[in-house]
């Protein structure tokens, strides 16, 4: 049988963190533990009421759709969406069908810190619409099933990728950078835990070579008739996104390979089970018989929210730490994923600079050298030690007490080699573990942290070990030169990590002649 390829194409609804509802004045908090509390006639439906479009989510999706290259319409308008289910009170959800409010965009992956087929990928953005939130339904151990309005009324935006992400990774990769641009923008906390972030995908085995991709259209060559395609839902993480893509793929080429006709569904995830299920025979957009919302008029979009200013994206923090700091592209990567990381990062690194350049010992060295083992050194650090030891203790970078200015001093120290890694790490802890801002030279003297360079103090230490260890010294003198590294971590022991150990090993060697 010929090879199947995977057609891949994602659907995103981000909530968005306004003050209220998208057509009323409702507090706008779908987590409230109380059940239908923010609700009012709007959102319920009753009759007469009439919906007012909320002009800060339109200027939040506009950002978005600017943030993902997309052409701004020049005329939008709302549409009434028909299906009838429980969480939808009006028996219609107001959306955008022909006239979305962004088009035609696109997105830049790099895989960096994942493996993948490719290094980097275009993703395109069909749409970017804006529309209400559901009701979120409630199923309880007793087979009834509850609805709460609190979530009705929520200003939802919508991004449709094209069909040209070809694998799980670049699936998961995707939405991981949308929710890390959606933060950026300070548009949404885009929460896949509390739903603030939701993620369908549509999936298609087709023959290789029997099909093009154009934009968000895919063409059949040559006679050949496409495979249906298949919606999964129920996505409640980036892993199970990644999984529910996977077992899609193995399930739709081993049904195709035994000859079984593929229906156009809408499966859901369980993932729990590892697997997909059906849900229902996929519906067109035909079967939502869309019409233009009555009770909102055409607008433009860029007249209304003139002043629309994009910050520093993602993709251009990560490639401006690679140029200015001399990051490693896996730790720019790393350091950009949270915008909060990334502003202490920056921080750090320009507190960094001032202190390595207050070093008699440093300032002195070749400037491109020292910028990247600085950025070397800072990078781990900050991604590796302070992260896990942050993780430990629970710790979320907003709330962290050390400053940036303290922690590019304990680097300083580090680099400077007033104190080895191992004290170091236990600087950094006594700091984290303060209520207060601790300045780790203070910790480094006050506990007698520092590196031990001096000679003739180093000398004593190093013939107390020569005394102590005369078995291990005649093997070193019978030419078992691996020996030096038990000896070395004996006067180490003996210094409590503190000795500088090129300073100690010279002497060791000296001596041991």
């Amino acid at each position: 049988m010929p090879k199947l390829i995977p057609v891949i194409g994602l659907e995103i609804h981000v909530e968005l963190n306004t003050k209220s509802k998208m057509f009323c004045s409702c507090a706008n908090n779908p987590d409230k533990d109380t059940p239908n509390t923010n609700i009012c006639e709007v959102c319920l439906a009753h009759p007469g009421t009439l919906p007012v479009p909320n002009i800060e989510a339109l200027h939040s999706t506009i950002k978005i759709a600017k943030a993902l290259n997309c052409k701004i319409a020049e005329k939008s308008k709302f549409d009434r969406k028909h299906y009838f289910y429980p969480d939808l009170p009006k028996g219609y959800q107001i959306s955008q069908f022909d006239q979305p409010i962004g088009e035609t965009g696109f997105i830049d992956l790099q895989f960096i810190n994942v493996k993948n087929d490719r290094p980097t990928a275009r993703i395109g953005i069909t749409r970017v619409h804006l529309e209400e939130d559901t009701a979120k339904l409630l199923h309880d151990k007793g087979g009834n099933t509850l609805v709460d309005f609190n979530r009705a009324g929520v200003p939802l935006v919508e991004i449709v990728s094209n069909p040209n992400i070809q694998t799980s990774t670049e699936a998961k990769v995707y939405c991981q950078e949308l929710q890390t641009i959606f933060r950026y923008l300070d548009v949404s906390d885009a929460d896949m835990e509390k739903g603030h972030m939701r993620c369908e995908a549509n999936v298609s085995m087709q023959e290789e070579g029997k099909f093009i991709i154009e934009g968000s259209n895919i063409s059949a060559l040559d006679g050949y008739t496409l495979n249906h395609k298949v919606e999964l839902k129920n996505i409640n993480s980036f892993r199970a996104m990644e999984k529910a893509i996977e077992y899609e793929i193995k399930r739709q080429t081993e049904a195709l390979q035994k000859g079984e006709t593929q229906l156009p569904e809408t499966r859901g995830w369980d993932d729990e089970k590892g697997e997909s299920y059906v849900q229902r025979v996929k519906e067109t957009s035909a079967d939502y018989r869309y019409f233009p919302e009555p009770d909102i008029p055409v607008f433009e979009p860029l007249k209304l929210c003139p002043d629309v200013v994009l910050p520093e994206l993602p993709n251009a923090r990560r490639q401006r730490f690679f140029d200015e700091y001399g990051f490693s592209y896996a730790d720019a990567d790393l350091l950009t994923q949270n915008k909060y990381w990334s502003g202490y990062a920056e921080n750090v690194m320009t507190e960094l600079q001032e202190w390595i350049d207050s070093l008699p010992e440093t300032k002195s060295e070749d400037s491109i050298y020292k910028k990247k083992e600085l950025a070397k050194l800072a990078g781990g650090w900050l991604t590796t030690k302070l992260t896990g030891a942050m993780a430990e203790r629970k710790i979320d970078i907003r709330i962290l007490k050390l400053s940036a200015e303290n922690f590019a001093e304990l680097i300083t120290l580090i680099y400077a080699k007033r104190v080895n890694s191992t004290n170091a790490q236990k600087i950094l802890n006594e700091m984290l573990d303060s209520n207060t801002d601790i300045d780790p030279t203070h910790i480094m003297e006050e506990k007698g942290y520092g590196q031990v360079s001096d000679e003739n103090k180093l000398e004593e230490i190093i013939l107390e070990v020569i005394k102590n260890y005369p078995a291990q010294v005649e093997q070193f003198k019978s030419g078992k030169d691996p020996i030096i590294k038990f000896l070395l971590g004996m006067v180490m022991k003996a210094t409590e990590g503190s000795a500088d150990p090129i300073i100690a090993e010279k002497i060791l060697r000296e001596r041991l002649k």
